[in-house]
């Protein structure tokens, strides 16, 4: 039944066959605009926005998203290096559930997600909705998404995982997307009860991560998602020319258990270490308020691990610039703020956001054991960051001046220190 459904969407949407000769990879002329992703897909044209009907088949991953009020279509070998296709067919999200052997469909329905199912993908009936009650109902959810995962890695004690993005609103600023933790039946999905109803678990705490949608059939048994890296406060206003918007990289996805409670995870997809270039590492050493690191680049994979210490704040700066005086003018930060509680900060607020809106976004944490654990992928024109392992990420855009190359490191109100620092360069992908 999985073959069927696949070549049934497939050829829907219209793709060819691994038998059809393909459109050649766009010239390399053009993907070397200012700001043009390098290891992130984005059409060689045109306004993407939101991944749908995601899926692995045949040894290739395929990528459908919304463009110019039509379905695109791009293909990877491994889910890095892409090939744009013709474009395509619109949008549900239709899974198999073997244990109700029936077809499951998931739909927002203003703020709620209904539940549909089918046994030949032609006659539909609903099952049950969700969503009265739960998480953030600011504005209108889209997107959703409904998965397995098992928690901390052991698969008999899996959990079902229901994702829908929130659009915008004064409470999402832009916008946002959430996830619900739980049981499916194949009829119901009900929320762990140990979650307070009003809960709102992030997806990603940055400002620019919305609609992912997640691979059914990848390798492995992996659940690999990837989201339009945009927002609904100004979702087609980059100074870019002549494409608009990128995805975020491939992220696996898992469920882990801290603090008593059962969180989704995420992570690069490993593929992305094909793109490493030699290792540059940076020793231990205490951080000042300002501490250049020898570091430069617009693409940049970056592990670090920072003792705050007593420091009212701590953060890593990078796609940084700095005046004749050397202040800095220009950065993104990602860091820790100590005061009220704790905070895990990502901001832009100096100079480097999209189309003048400079913005900074934060949410409850502390680091663990007092150690800040942060993994950053520097593109072009965005910041994703993985904080202890994934238990929160953050995806910022960023428009950087052509000096935005440098990194350093912050800390003011006390002592901070900096453990470990590893850096790798990145090859582009449309090399």
């Amino acid at each position: 039944m999985v073959a069927v459904v696949v070549a049934l969407v497939l050829g829907l949407g219209g793709c060819t066959s691994s038998d059809e000769p393909r459109p050649a990879p766009s010239p390399r002329a053009t993907y070397a605009e200012r700001w043009r992703p390098q290891f992130h897909y984005s059409p060689p044209a045109g306004r993407l926005a939101d991944p749908n009907g995601l899926v692995y088949d045949a040894g290739e991953w395929h990528l459908f998203h919304q463009q110019d009020g039509t379905w695109a279509h791009a293909v990877s070998p491994d889910a890095v290096h892409w090939t744009t296709l013709r474009k395509d067919f619109r949008d549900p999200k239709v899974f198999w559930h073997e244990p109700s052997r029936r077809w499951v469909m998931v739909v927002s329905l203003g703020d709620e997600v209904g539940l549909f199912s089918s046994p030949d993908l032609i006659g539909w009936e609903e099952l049950s909705r969700f969503g009265a009650g739960h998480g953030l109902h600011s504005a209108v959810w889209e997107c959703p998404d409904l998965f397995p995962l098992p928690v901390d890695g052991d698969p008999d004690r899996a959990r079902w995982v229901l994702t829908v993005s929130v659009g915008d609103s004064d409470a999402t600023d832009g916008s946002t997307a959430q996830y619900f933790v739980g049981d499916f039946d194949g009829t119901t999905f009900v929320r762990d009860p140990s979650v307070p109803p009003d809960t709102v678990q992030q997806t990603d705490v940055g400002q620019d991560f919305y609609a992912a949608q997640s691979y059914e059939h990848a390798p492995d048994g992996r659940r690999v998602w990837m989201g339009w890296m945009g927002s609904w406060r100004y979702p087609y206003s980059a100074p870019t020319h002549p494409w608009t918007n990128a995805m975020s990289v491939p992220r696996d996805l898992g469920l882990r258990t801290v603090d008593g409670e059962v969180r989704l995870v995420q992570a690069p997809v490993p593929e992305l270490e094909s793109l490493r270039g030699e290792a540059v590492r940076v020793g231990a050493r205490s951080i000042g308020r300002d501490t250049i690191l020898p570091l430069d680049g617009a693409r940049l994979e970056l592990e670090a691990e920072i003792e705050t210490g007593g420091a009212s704040t701590v953060g890593l700066r990078v796609h940084e610039s700095r005046d004749a005086d050397g202040r800095v003018v220009e950065a993104v930060e990602v860091g820790y703020d100590s005061r009220d509680g704790g905070r895990l900060v990502m901001s832009r607020t100096r100079g480097a956001g999209p189309a003048g809106l400079p913005l900074q976004r934060s949410v409850p944490y502390r680091p663990s054991g007092g150690v800040l654990r942060l993994h950053v992928l520097v593109d072009e024109s965005s910041v994703e960051v993985f904080v202890d392992d994934g238990a929160l990420t953050g995806t910022m855009l960023v428009f950087p001046s052509r000096g935005g190359r440098g990194v350093s490191l912050t800390a003011e109100g006390g002592d901070a220190r900096l453990r470990e620092l590893t850096s790798w360069p990145l090859a582009s992908i449309w090399d």
